[in-house]
């Protein structure tokens, strides 16, 4: 999708990937892997037994980021060091 403020637009020429719209419910890959990051590293400092609830947020929340990362290849070509992340993500 364009972005009718890009200059070139009018053109018909195509936006840089950064300028694309994403809509509700969309994110980048960018986004996504620095929200993998952040909830991976909060969910690695967090004790389960002791905040079940909020590890049980973060591991949802990596969930959700999961397909994001697989469609760009991002889980390809990064490594996965923490055991419980990568099991979680079903990666060998």
């Amino acid at each position: 999708m364009l972005n009718p403020s890009h200059q070139g637009a009018q053109m018909g020429r195509q936006a840089p990937v950064s300028q694309h719209y994403n809509g509700p419910g969309q994110q980048s890959a960018a986004n996504a892997l620095t929200s993998f990051v952040t909830y991976a590293k909060a969910m690695q400092d967090l004790d389960e037994k002791s905040f079940p609830v909020e590890y049980e947020a973060h591991r949802d929340r990596l969930l959700k980021l999961e397909p994001m990362l697989r469609v760009h290849g991002i889980l390809d070509v990064m490594e996965i060091r923490n055991p419980e992340i990568k099991a979680l993500l079903r990666i060998p």
